[in-house]
């Protein structure tokens, strides 16, 4: 019973998930939504677009920066096991041989 974790893995992942958010954080994504106002002039169809538009981008925008945060804990998380392990190798001089029930 335990786990193992790969610091190296938790890093790659995390940069791969901050150039994503970097990446998708150059996206318009609520821009075919705004113009959606121009195509439905009139009523409250137009209005509604704008703030559908507006709500969007800032969600979208919101996320893409949840997910950059979330990018850089995974690199946080890596620094903070390798400190663990580091910090363990010298308290304990060999890995555990006990074994869970069988």
């Amino acid at each position: 019973m335990g786990f193992a974790t790969v610091p190296a893995a938790l890093r790659a992942a995390g940069g791969s998930a901050g150039a994503k958010a970097a990446g998708l954080r150059r996206a318009d994504c609520a821009g075919p939504v705004g113009r959606l106002g121009g195509a439905v002039r009139g009523g409250k169809a137009a209005p509604a677009a704008e703030h559908c538009r507006e709500s969007l981008s800032t969600t979208f925008t919101q996320w893409c920066s949840q997910a950059q945060r979330f990018g850089e804990n995974l690199g946080v998380a890596a620094d903070r096991y390798e400190k663990g392990d580091h910090a363990a190798a010298g308290v304990f001089p060999a890995p555990p041989t006990m074994r869970g029930p069988r």
